[in-house]
Protein backbone atom coordinates (compact mmCIF):
# COMPACT_ATOMS: atom_id res chain seq x y z
CA UNK A 1 0.00 0.00 0.00
CA UNK A 2 1.25 3.15 -0.88
CA UNK A 3 1.59 6.09 0.49
CA UNK A 4 -0.94 8.33 -1.20
CA UNK A 5 -3.31 5.15 -0.20
CA UNK A 6 -2.48 5.61 3.82
CA UNK A 7 -3.09 9.54 3.79
CA UNK A 8 -6.50 8.98 2.10
CA UNK A 9 -7.14 6.74 4.55
CA UNK A 10 -6.10 8.94 7.20
CA UNK A 11 -8.31 11.64 5.78
CA UNK A 12 -11.27 9.07 5.83
CA UNK A 13 -11.22 8.46 9.55
CA UNK A 14 -10.31 11.95 10.41
CA UNK A 15 -13.44 12.64 8.99
CA UNK A 16 -15.59 9.89 10.19
CA UNK A 17 -14.13 10.89 13.42
CA UNK A 18 -14.69 14.78 13.17
CA UNK A 19 -18.47 13.64 11.97
CA UNK A 20 -18.73 11.60 14.52
CA UNK A 21 -17.26 14.28 17.63
CA UNK A 22 -20.27 16.99 15.56
CA UNK A 23 -22.70 14.78 16.06
CA UNK A 24 -21.49 14.32 20.17
CA UNK A 25 -21.26 18.09 20.96
CA UNK A 26 -24.65 18.91 19.08
CA UNK A 27 -25.97 16.17 21.55
CA UNK A 28 -24.52 18.07 24.61
CA UNK A 29 -25.33 21.58 23.46
CA UNK A 30 -29.36 20.16 22.75
CA UNK A 31 -29.07 18.65 26.55
CA UNK A 32 -27.78 21.30 27.91
CA UNK A 33 -30.41 23.71 26.24
CA UNK A 34 -32.89 21.37 27.56
CA UNK A 35 -31.66 22.04 30.93
CA UNK A 36 -31.95 25.50 30.92
CA UNK A 37 -35.20 25.56 29.49
CA UNK A 38 -36.21 23.23 32.79
CA UNK A 39 -34.18 25.32 35.03
CA UNK A 40 -36.06 28.82 33.33
CA UNK A 41 -39.32 27.17 34.09
CA UNK A 42 -38.65 25.68 37.08
CA UNK A 43 -36.38 28.80 38.56
CA UNK A 44 -39.32 30.40 41.26
CA UNK A 45 -39.95 26.83 43.33
CA UNK A 46 -36.21 25.99 42.78
CA UNK A 47 -35.32 29.26 44.05
CA UNK A 48 -37.85 28.65 47.45
CA UNK A 49 -35.93 25.15 47.88
CA UNK A 50 -32.40 26.43 47.00
CA UNK A 51 -32.96 29.40 50.00
CA UNK A 52 -34.59 26.81 52.47
CA UNK A 53 -31.13 24.65 52.12
CA UNK A 54 -28.57 26.49 51.31
CA UNK A 55 -26.58 24.36 48.88
CA UNK A 56 -23.12 24.48 49.78
CA UNK A 57 -22.18 24.27 46.16
CA UNK A 58 -19.22 26.80 45.24
CA UNK A 59 -19.81 28.87 41.80
CA UNK A 60 -16.94 30.95 42.58
CA UNK A 61 -15.32 29.39 39.94
CA UNK A 62 -17.57 28.89 37.37
CA UNK A 63 -17.05 32.33 36.45
CA UNK A 64 -17.61 36.28 37.48
CA UNK A 65 -21.28 36.24 36.84
CA UNK A 66 -22.07 32.48 38.42
CA UNK A 67 -20.38 33.53 41.04
CA UNK A 68 -21.99 37.24 41.91
CA UNK A 69 -25.48 35.76 41.66
CA UNK A 70 -24.71 32.42 43.90
CA UNK A 71 -23.28 35.08 46.54
CA UNK A 72 -26.39 37.00 46.19
CA UNK A 73 -28.45 33.62 46.64
CA UNK A 74 -29.47 33.45 43.24
CA UNK A 75 -28.16 29.83 42.64
CA UNK A 76 -30.55 29.02 39.48
CA UNK A 77 -29.77 31.57 37.86
CA UNK A 78 -26.06 31.05 38.53
CA UNK A 79 -26.27 27.78 37.50
CA UNK A 80 -27.96 29.14 34.46
CA UNK A 81 -25.59 31.53 33.50
CA UNK A 82 -23.06 28.39 34.06
CA UNK A 83 -24.92 26.36 31.40
CA UNK A 84 -24.85 29.03 29.14
CA UNK A 85 -21.30 29.00 28.80
CA UNK A 86 -21.26 25.82 28.34
CA UNK A 87 -23.70 26.04 26.11
CA UNK A 88 -21.61 28.11 23.87
CA UNK A 89 -18.78 25.95 24.23
CA UNK A 90 -20.63 23.02 23.10
CA UNK A 91 -21.96 25.10 20.39
CA UNK A 92 -18.59 26.26 19.47
CA UNK A 93 -16.92 22.54 19.40
CA UNK A 94 -20.07 21.38 17.50
CA UNK A 95 -19.05 24.27 14.47
CA UNK A 96 -15.29 23.58 14.76
CA UNK A 97 -15.83 19.67 14.20
CA UNK A 98 -18.40 20.43 11.27
CA UNK A 99 -15.75 22.48 9.51
CA UNK A 100 -12.87 19.96 10.09
CA UNK A 101 -15.10 17.02 8.87
CA UNK A 102 -16.11 19.08 6.12
CA UNK A 103 -12.39 19.16 5.09
CA UNK A 104 -10.73 16.39 5.71
CA UNK A 105 -13.94 14.99 3.41
CA UNK A 106 -12.73 17.18 0.50
CA UNK A 107 -9.31 16.07 0.72
CA UNK A 108 -10.87 12.34 0.22
CA UNK A 109 -12.57 13.53 -2.40
CA UNK A 110 -10.51 16.35 -4.67
CA UNK A 111 -7.15 15.31 -6.36
CA UNK A 112 -5.77 18.45 -4.26
CA UNK A 113 -5.43 19.49 -0.62
CA UNK A 114 -4.92 23.12 -2.16
CA UNK A 115 -8.53 24.17 -3.04
CA UNK A 116 -10.25 27.44 -1.98
CA UNK A 117 -12.81 25.50 -0.50
CA UNK A 118 -10.49 24.39 2.22
CA UNK A 119 -8.82 28.10 2.85
CA UNK A 120 -12.12 29.50 3.59
CA UNK A 121 -12.89 26.09 5.72
CA UNK A 122 -9.49 26.44 7.42
CA UNK A 123 -9.92 30.51 7.92
CA UNK A 124 -12.84 29.50 9.92
CA UNK A 125 -11.53 26.49 12.15
CA UNK A 126 -8.59 28.71 13.28
CA UNK A 127 -11.08 32.20 13.73
CA UNK A 128 -13.41 30.42 16.22
CA UNK A 129 -10.19 28.13 17.99
CA UNK A 130 -8.54 30.85 18.23
CA UNK A 131 -11.41 32.41 20.35
CA UNK A 132 -11.49 29.63 22.49
CA UNK A 133 -7.48 29.85 23.69
CA UNK A 134 -7.93 33.70 24.05
CA UNK A 135 -10.80 32.95 26.41
CA UNK A 136 -8.34 31.11 28.66
CA UNK A 137 -5.02 32.52 27.94
CA UNK A 138 -4.54 36.09 25.92
CA UNK A 139 -0.80 34.87 25.29
CA UNK A 140 -1.61 31.23 23.79
CA UNK A 141 -4.51 32.57 21.67
CA UNK A 142 -2.28 35.11 19.83
CA UNK A 143 0.49 32.92 19.64
CA UNK A 144 -1.85 30.35 18.22
CA UNK A 145 -3.57 33.15 15.83
CA UNK A 146 -0.54 33.89 14.24
CA UNK A 147 0.23 29.67 14.29
CA UNK A 148 -2.92 29.72 12.39
CA UNK A 149 -2.40 32.68 10.32
CA UNK A 150 1.20 31.43 8.88
CA UNK A 151 -1.05 27.91 7.95
CA UNK A 152 -3.26 29.86 5.74
CA UNK A 153 -0.62 31.55 4.75
CA UNK A 154 1.55 28.82 3.48
CA UNK A 155 -2.09 26.87 2.22
CA UNK A 156 -3.17 30.03 -0.06
CA UNK A 157 0.20 29.87 -1.38
CA UNK A 158 -0.28 26.08 -2.40
CA UNK A 159 -3.41 27.36 -3.91
CA UNK A 160 -0.90 29.90 -6.39
CA UNK A 161 0.57 26.80 -7.17
CA UNK A 162 -1.93 24.76 -7.72
CA UNK A 163 -3.97 27.01 -10.03
CA UNK A 164 -0.17 27.90 -12.18
CA UNK A 165 -0.02 24.03 -12.23
CA UNK A 166 -3.30 23.62 -13.94
CA UNK A 167 -2.71 26.04 -16.32
CA UNK A 168 0.27 24.24 -17.71
CA UNK A 169 -1.76 21.50 -18.04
Amino acid sequence: MGRLENMQKACKLIGKMGKAFQIVFGIFTGIFLIMIILLSVLRNTLNMLSAESQSDFDFSNMGYWAGKLASEGRTVDAAIVSLLSVVLFSLLLTIIMYFIARIFKRFCSEYSPFLPEIVKDLKVVSALVTLLILRNSIGLGIVSGFIFWGIIQLYEYGCELQNQVDETL
